[in-house]
């Protein structure tokens, strides 16, 4: 992750672009859904990735927790609610560099106590509930 600069309720990372900053309550609604903690821990594993592989990750991701097998429609919806609803809001809010032209999301540098809360929780998720 590049350096971050607090300016209040927004950061601005190195490439300029401001981010939100750990007080600012749309990154907490941004991290509300599962799918949207999932997108941004792939990203921040890896960097740039492709629309549909997401899609493809997300459906295998979501077929291996339900025990089922992901289906070529189980893709299309969630290929759906990332171009519709997640990539979006997570776009607006500064989480996310979308390219729709190129098909290409990439997470913006982010506070590493966020990186760290967003890891913890997807791993969280696989552990079973007492």
């Amino acid at each position: 992750m590049g350096d971050i600069q607090n300016m209040g309720n927004r950061t601005k990372s190195a490439s300029g672009r401001c981010v939100p900053a750990l007080s600012d309550d749309r990154l907490y609604r941004a991290l509300a859904a599962r799918p949207r903690r999932r997108l941004l821990y792939l990203l921040l594993e890896r960097g740039e990735r492709s629309v549909e592989e997401l899609a493809t990750l997300l459906t295998g991701w979501e077929a291996t927790e339900t025990g089922t097998m992901g289906a070529v429609a189980d893709r299309d919806r969630i290929r759906t609610t990332l171009d519709h609803i997640h990539l979006p809001l997570l776009t607006d809010v500064g989480l996310v560099v979308y390219d729709r032209q190129r098909g290409t999301v990439e997470a913006e540098p982010v506070d590493p106590f966020l990186e760290e809360l967003i890891e913890r929780g997807v791993d969280a998720e696989s552990q079973p509930q007492p």
